[in-house]
């Protein structure tokens, strides 16, 4: 019989929030704590994970701790592919293209976890997708896949006669295609506002099968406001034990639950092994995904 699978870990009371990065140990991600909080509806479905501590990669490298990429068979992996059934599922049955991949504040994890899921995405047979950086105010895409910066979203977005294609990069070994942050803004908000923002995002539903954006974290900037309304649904990535619950509140009724897909637990505690046990038993706390706008 397979041991019980435990709920996942609830956010901390509230405390200053981290702002360097996450250093990622195995996370649940799912509807539980976001149900308490009201965030979620209790129809959807939950998926759990492991990530990585992050770092960065040399020029022309990719970060050792991409797992979807560079350890497709483990146990970490897995879990994303699990994540990636979900958004198939969504896919399919309701048209879902482009995935935005937030987090309450800076340090959760959330490019990791954004990468990730485009490898895992990118490992079905004929799947087309492509990963785009939006957060314009501290990109790290390009740091972790070993990517130049010099050319991306804001050259798209700031000059007229840039054609999609242009900053569209497709890294060999990734698997899928990648349209980094580029040069930095001293507006990035107002950056974000340009209508070419909206073009391109309908540009690439048409090239890609997937798109799964990497944005601005939710509360200590004003740029999801201007997402929201663009994409297909949010993934919310918090950390686990550290997050104050008011900043998951917060950040759901910001997002608006109708957007909500589901929420990750990152930077857990507990070692995979305590969570997983031997691995069997790890969806029994998986709920219906559902409420995501099609495309």
């Amino acid at each position: 019989m397979a041991p019980p699978v435990p709920e996942p870990p609830a956010p901390a009371r509230p405390q200053r929030a981290r702002s360097e990065p996450a250093t990622a140990r195995p996370p649940a991600y799912g509807a539980p704590l976001a149900r308490e909080m009201g965030g979620v509806p209790s129809h959807r479905r939950a998926f759990t994970g492991v990530l990585e501590p992050q770092g960065a990669a040399e020029p022309g490298q990719i970060d050792d701790h991409l797992v979807s990429l560079l350890e497709p068979t483990s146990l970490a992996a897995e879990q994303y592919r699990t994540v990636r059934l979900h958004i198939e599922t969504l896919h399919r049955e309701r048209g879902l293209k482009l995935i935005a991949i937030s987090s309450p504040s800076r340090g959760d994890g959330k490019t990791l976890s954004a990468i990730n899921l485009a490898g895992a995405l990118a490992q079905a047979p004929d799947a087309k997708v492509v990963l785009v950086e939006v957060d314009v105010r501290h990109p790290g895409v390009g740091q972790y896949l070993g990517l130049s910066a010099a050319r991306g979203l804001s050259s798209f977005l700031l000059d007229q006669s840039t054609a999609v294609e242009s900053i569209i990069e497709r890294p060999s070994g990734v698997g899928f295609a990648v349209v980094v942050a580029g040069p930095a803004s001293s507006m990035p908000y107002e950056l974000l506002k340009s209508p070419r923002l909206m073009a391109l995002f309908s540009a690439l539903r048409e090239r890609f099968d997937y798109v799964v954006v990497d944005t601005p974290p939710v509360l200590p900037f004003p740029d999801v406001g201007i997402l929201r309304d663009l994409v297909d649904g949010f993934l919310l990535v918090v950390r686990a034990n550290r997050t104050p619950r008011e900043m998951v509140r917060d950040s759901l009724a910001t997002i608006g639950q109708p957007r909500v897909l589901g929420v990750v637990f990152n930077d857990d505690e507990r070692t995979a092994v305590e969570v997983n046990g031997d691995g069997a038993g790890w969806r029994s706390y998986l709920k219906p995904l559902g409420g995501a706008r099609a495309a």
